[in-house]
């Protein structure tokens, strides 16, 4: 029976590009990377709610709240949604992104 030499460890196994340690060791990494992935925006609460109010907010005022210095590209969660906050009006502020997203996760 022909050998081949594994592509990750070097060992001498029959067939394949990977011997059998190997493949069930990088399956076993990638279904961990799988368990730790982000949640989809909408699993996270920016659904259609959101995007009608986060329009409204950028159109009624252009700059950023936090800086004032830059056009806002985001709205901003006074109260997160992870903290309870809710996706209203008035739990919005405009932001742009480098102050949107070096905040976090908390409150204002």
């Amino acid at each position: 029976m022909p050998m081949s030499m594994c592509s990750r460890c070097k060992r001498l196994y029959p067939l394949g590009s990977r011997c059998e340690p190997c493949t069930s060791a990088g399956a076993k990494r990638r279904e961990q990377k799988r368990k730790h992935t982000r949640p989809s925006a909408w699993a996270r609460g920016y659904n259609s709610s959101y995007a009608k109010a986060r329009s409204a907010i950028l159109a009624e005022r252009p700059l950023c709240s936090l800086c004032n210095l830059r056009p806002a590209t985001t709205a901003d969660h006074i109260v997160p949604l992870s903290r309870g906050g809710t996706n209203d009006q008035e739990n919005l502020r405009p932001a742009c992104g480098p102050c949107n997203f070096s905040r976090g996760n908390r409150t204002a």
